[in-house]
């Protein structure tokens, strides 16, 4: 057992927090912080993975990304063009021919990501890689990024259960190893707009009582938006319903991401233009 400020003092000497990308999010109070859970939740296509893998390259923190969603050819090619700006038609074009060792030796530059493309891990799995994580660099991983909870494999027979199971384990995880964990999971397809963030109702399986912050995504192709709402989030304001957001702006042919004109969010913010 400890006082509260013996816990206090055993995280002043390593920062908690993760790099803040987009000063959009931080402004609202959307932060990734070690030795939490974060999940961020989508519909099909709705740029769970993008805004991931994108964080996971850029943030340049210790990482491992579990991405049992995506196999490793189409990984690499998405990490190439977050490094580059390339299309990733060019990228893959590329590395039918003798221009592969540029794009090659872009990816050699990723040295505090490593990733694991098994497509239906176990937690057992997953704890033997963070393991193997610590026994190479001496340390565990800054930032753990699951792509996605229903890749992974439950050992109970209901599927709700076994999500349920699988989020107490990273829970349990996140205080473990002090991790930021990242949790990618599905919501909904009857309900809500696709361009839209879903309301946390909407998330599947009834797993949203465990994360610290919850983060529910869409993406607008025609206006090339990718809106992010803050359905839960302990340490600032959020909106369940998913009917506030911030929108980055988003190429996904080139796995881009930046923040919205600064004046143009915070109008959207203060209620002067609509989230339509």
């Amino acid at each position: 057992m400890l006082t509260i400020r013996q816990a206090a003092v055993q995280h002043l000497d390593e920062p908690q927090l993760l790099p803040d990308l987009f000063p959009s999010m931080q402004k609202e109070g959307i932060r990734f912080r070690r030795g939490q859970v974060t999940m961020i939740a989508g519909q099909p296509n709705s740029g769970k993975s993008l805004f991931a893998l994108f964080y996971g390259v850029k943030a340049e923190v210790p990482t491992l990304y579990i991405s049992a969603d995506t196999d490793a050819y189409t990984t690499s090619i998405r990490a190439a063009a977050i490094i580059t700006g390339h299309q990733q038609t060019t990228i893959e074009d590329s590395l039918k021919t003798d221009g592969n060792v540029f794009y090659m030796n872009e990816l050699a530059t990723l040295r505090h990501i490593e990733f694991s493309f098994d497509p239906s891990p176990t937690l057992d799995d997953i704890q033997l890689m963070i393991q193997a994580y610590g026994e190479k660099y001496g340390q565990y991983p800054h930032l753990l990024i699951i792509d996605n909870l229903m890749n992974v494999a439950a050992l109970h027979d209901n599927e709700w259960t076994g999500m349920r199971d699988i989020m107490k384990a990273c829970h349990h995880l996140a205080r473990e190893t002090e991790a930021s964990v990242f949790v990618l999971h599905h919501t909904s397809e009857a309900e809500g707009e696709p361009t839209r963030p879903p309301a946390r109702r909407a998330i599947q399986g009834k797993v949203s009582q465990l994360p610290e912050q919850i983060l529910t995504v869409a993406m607008d192709p025609e206006t090339a938006e990718l809106r992010v709402a803050c359905v839960k989030n302990r340490f600032a304001k959020h909106s369940a319903g998913g009917d506030q957001w911030i929108s980055l702006r988003v190429d996904a042919s080139r796995m881009l991401l930046k923040d919205e004109n600064l004046l143009q969010k915070q109008m959207r913010l203060d209620g002067i233009m609509p989230n339509g």
